[in-house]
């Protein structure tokens, strides 16, 4: 664990400048002087139908590229090893397939979206140029987990994704250019982490090209498209139910109401942070462990990811909570974004669910069990897309929230219950009840210490109050064994 733990700090604090530049640039997208509530929306929508269009070219080429990474590299040289060829030539052909399918439902879109959501109609065909370098990324993400590479390519994803996104922003808030530029800048973000994750590979001799197949292709090509064709499902219900919540919210209502909605998910993200890094840290550990049949290791990540997660997760869940109006009023953003802070706090609830549960999801993806990965996820978005559209129509900008609440709950359990009933692996312990305890006990005295203050001064007390409480009461309790390293190197950095 203590590989995950290094690897996932220094991916996490990517991670972290990331998000201290995200939320300068949300603070532009979001102030009621440069970005309208549309036009923030039209962002964040542009996005989510790219990151679906991603999801239909990979033809469940990413799975395959981290489930198989071990086998090629433990029985090929660099020079005949054709995994990352045969990604890329099932992800372009990909590619094209879901381009033709989106010229021809064109009119569809323009009936649905026109009435309420015309400026994402304008810019539709901006998110091709978007979806195809968002899809080479990620394919070469998914081949940089297998050396390791987890904390670089978080610092690409996180970091420099972010820094272009800012310098865009500022061009534009200067008015050195228009919004359409803007736009059309903003759809080639991906193209410049993908080139720089690519040099570096070549560079480190780690850009293995090789167009004629394998003895392991062979040997494996079965179950290669066996788990490709399946885990294609699993991508597409992944990405589609993070993408419906702004889909139908541009139908039903307007892009205004998913820049609100895009705002409350994008303070949710702080929460997430280590978790992506610690899923990108784990994936090839835990292929190698399944390989290897090391049970213990397995349940060992299991166990330490889930009181990690949610310790970090209710932590960063309560500071924002007492914070949400007092930062919106303090720091000038457009006064209807005030309406996301109860959405805000049903979608926090679901990932303080998500990330207590821990590496479940990865755990089963990466197993022989990975199929009912599958079926779990197919469940979730058969109840998540039309709950989602009927709530929506019946409670606006909440609907979405309460869909996603209902939902990942449901799909967690299952989850849960399938590893005990499997393995009898189970996250849990009274530690697990002890952190909540002790976040909502300094919840409680931060609220009332400063619930009359206002200002910068009430944004920071609060915060020092409850982060300092809250990490002495880990500590003392002794929560999670990777706390005390981590404080000793706090300590001993301070020191130097």
């Amino acid at each position: 664990m203590s590989q995950i733990r290094r690897n996932s700090l220094k991916a996490t604090s990517w991670i972290y400048i990331g998000f201290c530049i995200g939320a300068l640039n949300t603070y532009f997208l979001t102030h009621q002087s440069w970005f309208s509530s549309e036009q923030n929306g039209l962002t964040r929508i542009i996005i989510e139908i790219s990151q679906l269009t991603f999801a239909f070219s990979t033809l469940g080429a990413t799975s395959y590229l981290f489930k198989f990474f071990p086998y090629y590299q433990d029985n090929l040289s660099p020079k005949n090893n054709d995994l990352l060829s045969i990604a890329l030539i099932v992800s372009i052909v990909g590619f094209v397939l879901t381009c033709s399918g989106i010229f021809l439902l064109e009119p569809l879109i323009i009936r649905k979206f026109s009435a309420n959501s015309i400026l994402f109609v304008q810019y539709f065909y901006w998110i091709i140029p978007m979806s195809f370098f968002l899809l080479l990324y990620n394919l070469l993400e998914a081949y940089s987990y297998g050396f390791n590479l987890g904390v670089f390519t978080s610092f690409l994803r996180e970091a420099i994704l972010r820094i272009y996104t800012l310098l865009i922003i500022v061009l534009k808030v200067f008015d050195f250019i228009d919004f359409r530029t803007f736009i059309i800048l903003f759809s080639f973000q991906y193209a410049i982490i993908g080139l720089a994750l690519s040099v570096y590979l070549w560079r480190k001799k780690q850009l293995w090209i090789s167009f004629k197949f394998s003895k392991v292709t062979w040997k494996f090509r079965k179950k290669i498209i066996a788990i490709m064709s399946l885990t294609f499902i699993v991508i597409i219900v992944g990405v589609l139910r993070q993408s419906i919540d702004g889909l139908v919210l541009a139908a039903k209502q307007n892009l205004g109401k998913v820049g609100v909605f895009g705002l409350a998910a994008y303070m949710v993200s702080v929460l997430q942070a280590p978790f992506r890094s610690i899923v990108a840290i784990s994936i090839p550990i835990l292929s190698r462990a399944w390989k290897d049949k090391d049970l213990t290791e397995i349940n060992r990540i299991y166990k330490r990811s889930s009181i990690n997660l949610l310790a970090f997760a209710l932590m960063a869940f309560f500071c924002i909570w007492l914070n949400f109006s007092d930062a919106i009023i303090y720091f000038n953003f457009n006064p209807e974004y005030l309406e996301g802070k109860w959405v805000f706090f049903i979608l926090g609830l679901v990932t303080i669910i998500e990330m207590g549960t821990g590496v479940n999801a990865q755990i089963i993806g990466t197993s022989s069990f990975w199929r009912f990965e599958l079926w779990n996820s197919l469940f979730l978005t058969s109840m998540i897309i039309p709950l989602s559209y009927t709530l929506t129509v019946k409670y606006g900008i909440f609907g979405p929230a309460i869909a996603n609440l209902v939902s990942f709950s449901l799909y967690n359990i299952i989850r849960f219950g399938f590893l005990y009933k499997k393995f009898k692996m189970q996250p849990f312990s009274t530690k697990t009840l002890e952190v909540i305890l002790i976040s909502i006990a300094c919840y409680i005295i931060s609220f009332y210490l400063f619930n009359n203050v206002t200002g910068l001064f009430g944004l920071i007390g609060r915060s020092v109050l409850f982060i300092g409480m809250y990490v002495a009461g880990l500590h003392i309790r002794e929560i999670t064994p990777d706390l005390a390293p981590i404080l000793a190197n706090v300590r001993k950095r301070i020191r130097l």
